[in-house]
């Protein structure tokens, strides 16, 4: 596991204090150590901390809130630390919760709870991106598929030829297929009084 820039958000002074010399012991680096909400969110918009290990009883917003925000805006995994075991079925239901350490806790139990934090939400990234090759690829075949249509209504082309249509076009622009689909699809869409003369 790389070096990690973690952010305390701990209420609790001597479990803070406590938690970043185990974190340090381990190789990671301590990049602030806060316990109010907006010191927690002021600090990790500002520093893009790798993992945040957050008290779900911090004042204002309180844990959760924060770690919607955090979550919200992608910026680190959390691990929840609490006494409270009754606070983690709360946190089990959310999209937030990575990992949670319970005190007290091992040496073993924190390790274990920051790699399974970062190993998770790395994934989810993963995930997310791959959702999101995904759908452009879907969007681009609908694209296609509805063009390839249109150039088989319109101009009496057959399906293979309305598909060598729009790679021709592809390869005469240097386009992408779906900015041909896109560009034919608009092509057909305007009203021919409306069309511009060529």
């Amino acid at each position: 596991m790389p070096q990690l820039r973690v952010l305390i958000a701990v209420k609790d002074e001597a479990e803070a204090k406590k938690l970043s010399a185990k974190l340090l012991q381990a190789g990671h680096l301590v990049i602030g150590r806060v316990w109010e909400a907006k010191d927690v969110l002021r600090l990790a918009f500002e520093t893009q901390p790798d993992l945040v290990l957050l008290d779900p009883a911090i004042p204002d917003y309180g844990g959760l809130g924060v770690a919607q925000v955090i979550d919200d805006h992608r910026l680190a995994p959390i691990v929840f630390v609490t006494a409270d075991c009754t606070r983690l079925s709360q946190l089990a239901g959310t999209g937030w919760l990575f990992s949670y350490l319970l005190v007290p806790y091992s040496d073993d139990d924190l390790y274990l709870a920051v790699e399974a934090a970062w190993s998770n939400f790395k994934r989810l990234l993963a995930l997310e991106q791959e959702n999101l090759r995904l759908k452009k690829t879907l969007e681009s075949r609908k694209l296609v598929e509805r063009a390839k249509g249109l150039l088989m209504e319109k101009k009496g082309f057959t399906e293979p030829e309305a598909y060598r249509y729009l790679q021709k076009l592809s390869m005469d622009t240097c386009r992408p297929l779906a900015a041909m689909a896109r560009a034919v699809i608009e092509e057909f869409s305007v009203e021919p009084e409306k069309k511009a003369p060529k």
